[in-house]
């Protein structure tokens, strides 16, 4: 005869138990919009009040904020949407987290197993909706059965601690929610700093000693693994002047002495390149824009340290690889130069010195920088800026001193329009104690205007900088360069004002570029969010060189 015992096992639905694995990962914030099949997992929200779930008012600005929460330093980013066309709203944002490096993990459902891409017609019938993701994920896996759910949660964590920090996806089949399991969560997972390998330490130890003068350059690695401290010892010790991306704004405190910043397409900068015979490259892929579309002569030898063993000697030859997480692999490094009796070596600052000068000079204080000096000005160090590719921005990437790590976000990767607005609530919630501010234009704001209203709705205080320049500024630039005249880049903007104050938000005009500081000072006061209009006609300074050397 079957047992009549009663299982000691207690069954939950399978959207319970996916809210349980999140909080058993540390998840205490998501973003999302509940969808058919999700609704479970929404009601679910209601017995575990320590997760905070924001309802976003676009998917895309869902994984953008979550986006946002990861590189303010929340962790993990999670975003949970609807399959069809609530997920694939979400594929630019999960492209720019694949570029810019972001910790963000979506959890989507799929269509029941008896209509799944079968062409039936189903709602919301995709012929392969997991496929479309390949391309902007870097771990990804279906979930058919509840059963599955704590394992493909506890996995997608584990790779986005323990690998280079690109999105994850989890797809739950849309029966999974309603099925009712006995499985219970595992985890939290953990993640362990990948320690380079002993020979390749002592290698790049040795070709360290043999330079007379190194130069360094950091990038976002330096960042995301908080190596600025081992950063700075090495950079101290080998008198190193330091280059940084945009990413790696905030590796080095811009004050210091060495600080060079993202100055590499300068004509001073590329002459003290050239004076090097070794460059120590930390976390850093040599992207398009810093390194001039990679016409950027770089010293003949060249150890790059990088948690991603694909971007060793991608954009440039190199002599030694490092493969590990920046911090560990800093101290590592230090400690190995102490070991052989490597000589410290007198410092290069005054050459650092001449060529932040010389440039400085050349370039002057027109608006655009004055402009961005106002707002620096205006904000304390640690504020979270984040910004879309809009022409003010293109300014800031060398003209931006970052004071702090995590301070500084750029899509630079992607260059996607709209992300400035979503990822700064995200930061905002991440750190709460610090402002965060979105610096963006009039024709990218309008790509996620809607999410003001989640900053209302939740009463987040984000400040959001609208340059208006009536129309899509950087194109603007181009087409008058190449063509002459225009065409489709020229728009017309809202009273955004009048909208901010029709959304709940306050809503602040700028007439005077001269008063934009005063304006953002008045914003840090203002509880909720805040949305500041300010008109310009802002030239764009282009992509290569500030400055005509050629006199």
């Amino acid at each position: 005869m079957p047992s009549t015992r009663r299982s000691n096992i207690t069954k939950r639905s399978g959207a319970k138990l996916l809210v349980e694995s999140l909080e058993t990962e540390g998840v205490s914030t998501l973003f999302g919009i509940p969808g058919v099949d999700t609704l479970g997992v929404y009601d679910a929200f209601l017995d575990h009040p320590g997760i905070r779930a924001i309802n976003v008012r676009h998917e895309q600005g869902a994984v953008f904020m979550a986006d946002g929460y990861a590189r303010s330093g929340g962790g993990v980013g999670v975003a949970v949407t609807s399959g069809g066309p609530g997920a694939l709203n979400t594929v630019t944002a999960m492209a720019t987290a694949y570029n810019d490096s972001s910790a963000v993990l979506q959890v989507m459902n799929e269509n029941p197993a008896h209509v799944r891409r079968k062409g039936k017609g189903y709602f919301h019938d995709l012929r392969d909706q997991f496929g479309i993701f390949r391309p902007v994920t870097d771990f990804a896996s279906q979930v058919t059965l509840a059963s599955e759910i704590p394992g493909a949660i506890n996995s997608a964590m584990a790779a986005l601690l323990n690998r280079r920090p690109r999105p994850a996806l989890v797809e739950i089949a849309g029966e999974a929610f309603r099925q009712s399991t006995g499985a219970v969560p595992v985890g939290p997972a953990v993640g362990e700093p990948r320690r380079p390998g002993d020979d390749e330490i002592a290698a790049a130890a040795a070709a360290i000693a043999a330079a007379e003068a190194p130069i360094i350059w950091a990038g976002g690695g330096v960042v995301a693994a908080a190596a600025g401290d081992g950063l700075l010892r090495l950079a101290e010790r080998l008198g190193a002047p330091v280059l940084t991306s945009q990413a790696g704004k905030g590796s080095l405190p811009p004050e210091h002495p060495l600080h060079v910043g993202n100055w590499g397409n300068e004509l001073p900068v590329r002459e003290m390149l050239a004076r090097s015979d070794l460059l120590v490259a930390v976390g850093t892929r040599f992207s398009y824009f810093p390194t001039g579309g990679w016409s950027l002569q770089l010293p003949d030898r060249m150890v790059q340290i990088d948690l991603d063993p694909e971007e060793i000697g991608r954009n440039y030859g190199v002599g030694v690889g490092v493969v590990g997480d920046a911090a560990l692999s800093l101290d590592l490094l230090l400690a190995r130069l102490d070991a052989i009796g490597a000589p410290e070596l007198a410092s290069r600052a005054a050459e650092v010195a001449d060529a932040t000068g010389r440039i400085s000079a050349a370039v002057g204080t027109p608006v655009e920088i004055d402009v961005l000096n106002q707002i620096r000005k205006a904000l304390p160090h640690d504020a979270r800026v984040f910004n879309d590719p809009t022409t003010l921005a293109f300014w800031a990437r060398s003209h931006w001193p970052a004071f702090q790590p995590r301070t500084w976000f750029v899509p630079s990767g992607f260059g996607t329009l709209g992300f400035a607005l979503p990822a700064a609530i995200g930061g905002k919630i991440a750190v709460p104690e610090s402002p965060s501010v979105a610096i963006i234009g009039d024709a990218g704001v309008m790509f996620t205007i809607q999410d003001l209203m989640t900053a209302v709705e939740h009463d987040i205080s984000v400040i959001v900088l609208v340059f208006n320049d009536e129309g899509y500024g950087v194109e603007r630039r181009h087409q008058d360069h190449l063509y002459g005249r225009r065409s489709g880049v020229d728009i017309q903007p809202p009273d955004f004002v009048a909208l901010a104050a029709a959304f709940g938000a306050t809503g602040l005009f700028v007439d005077d570029l001269s008063k934009v500081g005063t304006a953002v000072e008045r914003a840090l006061e203002v509880r909720g969010p805040v949305l500041v209009e300010i008109p310009n006609r802002f030239a764009h300074p282009g992509y290569g060189s500030w400055v005509d050397w050629s006199d």
